[in-house]
């Protein structure tokens, strides 16, 4: 970074070296890869010098009884910790303490690691807020009131927070990714993306995605080191995540470059003395499957889903140089057929342990949510067991909205045949595996599918007293919309009725997240209201006796009993002239530039209402050049009845909530 006028390096580092001196980048990280010159990290600034005594002595006050505190970490522990994976459990139970030891002395050093007192205030508000009965009882005795004391929390935090930043530790990383993903999860977008911006800017300038040091392997680090390396990649990843889940469900700009970034992955060995380091996501991971395992292939994942936000919806730094792929559907198709690869090379890669699969079937370790409330600083293999089956039901759902968001431009067109050429000699199977639309379409298809079939199973009660209930809520949201359109858009069909009894499903799952959710009680009157609007089509059809049932189904001799639906896209109504602007969106807001229209070739057709472009000619995908696509009406239509009903409610409901916090 450039240097302050008129300050010198000792002045930007500051003279205390026990604060955050761990975190500062270690020599030689290499600089970033978009610039030839050497830039410095931005070491912690010292907090006798950039914060308050006022301030620390506020949030010092926040601090509950000792017994009441060791409640609280202790739930942040059962019930946040596996979903964020922020910083070592061990080094934080350990450290947490000398709070209250250096504040009963009457010492000031503790007093002074702002970034740490934040973070720990950030641990026990979002405990409080997962407290179930039992343990509510418990901190009664204290005289802790949980939901009151979140509050004061995250007042104090949210007034502090330019205080809290002025440190530049990676403890000021950790406060911003806990108050971030907490606005992010409670119904306060708006709120958690510049918190998290703020927790990326410390990040960067802390070189966090950075490696510690270049020239020699991480087995050459002693231990300590090591394990502040690894609490550094946590850190890192988790800000990538976020970076990914906020572009993908709100249409917030990517603001990182992967070509800056060689930090590592994570090591899911990292607590065994010679367990080496993945170097790359390129390479197998090879080491047995940890709780730490679900970092590493969520972390795997977010790379992934960046790569389709960057080449498919132009979301991203240098995704304008993207050689048009936004204005070629030949292009497109390509990308889509790619990346679906690597994302089922991807799930390909899941161990046992983390495969839904493998774990939809087997029994819960905890019968319900009172037995799970009374385990208090839960351990063992009933508590590891627990948390795999959270943990891939998180991958499950991850994995499930990446395809859709992957297979969502493709899903307004259809293949027709040329008039002057008839199928004789082509199967309808063939033509089905030549045709990228109707693959896309039964791909979304089936994770709406899917997802519902979630509601059978027992884990669901016990995630919704777990952080990760909003990130479930969204994930089947958007699987809801899915099924919702697709019903709308074929009504009466075999079809329309399996996506109904698949709505039903998933508004059923919002209904059961609703109590620690807010963003399941919306989903949920969304989904109704969007349900009334696929039965009120339906009757349209049943009382219009001039049409067959399920006649927009075939064109030209081509049957598509799957007709294609994009999931939450804004398509405006098309003019006189036969123009479309449309701007496609995912099925939680991801936005597409608005300055690219999906036409074919780069080219918009003014003089037709169907744009018609040929396929690629055949190949080892077994595509046919005698095969057309095109723009399938009948999903437009649809959906653009369905924007006019519901979707700026389901694009802005989040955003439009008064911020409660």
């Amino acid at each position: 970074m450039d240097a302050i006028p008129g300050s010198t390096m000792q002045d930007i580092v500051g003279e205390n070296p026990e604060i955050g001196h761990n975190e500062a980048a270690q020599p030689g990280a290499r600089p970033p890869c978009s610039t030839g010159t050497r830039r410095a990290a931005l070491r912690p600034m010292s907090s006798l010098v950039y914060s308050s005594q006022p301030v620390l002595t506020e949030l010092m006050s926040l601090l509950p009884s000792y017994e009441a505190a060791e409640l609280l970490v202790d739930t942040y522990f059962d019930r946040v910790h596996w979903f964020m994976l922020i910083f070592q459990q061990d080094d934080f139970r350990q450290k947490w303490p000398q709070l209250y030891k250096k504040q009963f002395d009457g010492a000031r050093g503790v007093c002074n690691d702002l970034g740490f007192l934040s973070t720990f205030l950030m641990v026990i508000a979002i405990g409080a807020h997962y407290t179930g009965p039992y343990r509510r009882d418990l901190l009664a005795r204290h005289n802790v009131e949980p939901e009151t004391l979140k509050q004061r929390i995250f007042k104090a935090i949210k007034s502090s927070l330019l205080d809290i930043i002025s440190i530049g530790s990676l403890e000021v990383v950790q406060t911003c990714v806990l108050l971030g993903t907490y606005y992010l999860f409670h119904g306060a977008p708006r709120l958690a993306w510049p918190v998290c911006g703020c927790g990326l800017r410390v990040a960067q300038s802390l070189n966090l995605h950075r490696k510690v040091n270049k020239d020699h392997a991480t087995l050459s680090l002693n231990p300590i080191e090591r394990n502040q390396n690894e609490t550094r990649k946590r850190c890192w990843w988790a800000i990538y995540e976020i970076e990914t889940f906020c572009s993908m469900s709100y249409g917030y700009p990517h603001s990182i470059k992967d070509a800056d970034c060689d930090v590592e992955p994570l090591n899911p060995s990292a607590k065994l003395q010679n367990a080496p380091s993945p170097v790359s996501f390129d390479e197998p991971l090879r080491c047995e499957t940890t709780l730490l395992s679900y970092k590493y292939y969520m972390s795997k994942l977010s790379v992934l889903t960046k790569a389709v936000l960057s080449e498919l919806y132009g979301i991203g730094p240098g995704s304008a140089n993207n050689n048009g792929a936004g204005s070629s559907l030949r292009a497109v198709v390509t990308i889509v057929s790619r990346l679906d690869a690597r994302l089922r090379n991807w799930r390909a890669e899941i161990p046992l342990k983390l495969r839904w699969e493998t774990l939809a079937s087997t029994g819960v370790s905890y019968s319900s949510k009172e037995e799970f409330d009374r385990d208090i600083g839960a351990s063992g293999v009933r508590f590891d067991n627990h948390i795999y089956h959270l943990q891939a039901l998180a991958l499950k759902l991850a994995y499930e909205n990446t395809m859709i968001l992957l297979h969502r431009p493709l899903l307004s067109y259809k293949l027709v045949t040329k008039v002057d050429e008839k199928l004789d000699n082509t199967s309808h199977l063939d033509i089905i595996r030549a045709n990228p639309f109707l693959r896309s379409t039964r791909a979304c298809h089936d994770v709406g599918m899917s997802l519902s079939e979630l509601v059978n199973s027992p884990i669901l009660d016990l995630v919704s007293e777990t952080y990760a209930a909003a990130f479930v809520s969204i994930h089947t949201f958007t699987a809801g919309v899915a099924l919702g359109i697709l019903a709308s858009i074929e009504p009466l069909t075999p079809q329309a009725q399996e996506a109904k009894v698949g709505l039903h499903r998933l508004m059923s799952i919002q209904a059961k997240l609703k109590a620690r959710s807010l963003l399941a009680t919306q989903g949920l009157d969304i989904l109704q209201r969007l349900t009334k609007l696929v039965l009120d089509k339906e009757l349209s059809m049943m009382l219009d006796v001039s049409k067959p049932i399920g006649w927009s189904g075939r064109h030209s001799g081509v049957d598509v009993d799957l007709s294609a639906v994009r999931t939450g896209t804004h398509s405006p109504k098309p003019s006189s002239s036969g123009n479309r602007t449309r701007t496609p969106h995912d099925a939680a807001g991801a936005v597409m530039p608005t300055d690219r229209q999906w036409t074919v070739s780069g080219c918009l057709n003014t003089q037709e209402t169907e744009t018609r472009e040929e396929m690629p000619e055949p190949n080892s995908d077994g595509n046919f050049s005698h095969l057309q696509f095109v723009e399938d009406a009948s999903v437009s239509e649809a959906l653009y009845d369905f924007d006019q009903g519901e979707s700026i409610e389901i694009f802005q409901f989040v955003l439009s909530q008064a911020e409660r916090i």
